[in-house]
């Protein structure tokens, strides 16, 4: 999905990943980053689909799922910072309590919400 960009929105003309295995939840968080500027929203439905995804697109921002089919989200954002050394990781997950700060720093998860 793509949009025309506002310069006055913090994500003017950059590209987001979205991954999420509820399909709801990602037009959330899609419809959210598109409204604050950002010109192309990829999206995905498992950490698989993901990392291929991310290749073609190169994101400037990456959101995961904790827990998806296929290849959840530690797994996926360990793969995905060999390709995107720099590029924000955000896992977002119901089940904060059960993420290893220390397991996700290891996978380059830059911030767990």
């Amino acid at each position: 999905m793509e949009i025309e960009r506002d310069p006055k929105k913090r994500g003017a003309g950059k590209t987001v990943l979205v991954v999420d295995d509820n399909a709801a939840i990602r037009k959330m968080l899609a419809s959210a980053f598109l409204s604050d500027g950002f010109k192309t929203c990829g999206e995905a439905e498992n950490g698989k689909e993901a990392v291929e995804l991310a290749k073609q697109i190169k994101p400037d921002v990456i959101t995961l799922d904790l827990s998806m089919p296929v290849m959840n989200g530690i797994t996926a954002a360990s793969k995905l910072r060999r390709h995107f050394p720099t590029t924000p990781i955000i896992l977002f997950t119901l089940y904060g309590d059960s993420v290893s700060k220390a397991a996700a720093s290891e996978a380059g998860v830059s911030l767990v919400l």
